[in-house]
């Protein structure tokens, strides 16, 4: 129990941090995002990653019948669920 403890205490900063990152976050930073055809790589794997977090909770997200994102081009993906980025 220790354990779980201390990671949790390790993790709760880090939660914090991300969502003070998050805050910082416009409208005009998606519409930036959208004007991107082809997005640097550390962009794409983000947007990947979050397209993963996504599967359970947006039915925009196409997943496969086990629940896992289901796509060949995962800034296509993104792209299409950013539009409208208000």
């Amino acid at each position: 129990m220790k354990s779980v403890q201390a990671d949790l205490d390790n993790a709760l900063p880090l939660v914090e941090k991300a969502k003070k990152a998050l805050e910082g976050l416009t409208i005009q930073h998606f519409r930036d995002l959208k004007a991107l055809k082809n997005p640097p790589k550390d962009i794409e794997k983000t947007f990947t990653a979050a397209l993963h977090l996504l599967c359970k909770h947006n039915p925009g997200v196409p997943v496969d019948k086990n629940g896992r994102l289901k796509t060949d081009n995962p800034w296509k993906t993104a792209l299409s669920l950013m539009g409208n980025p208000q």
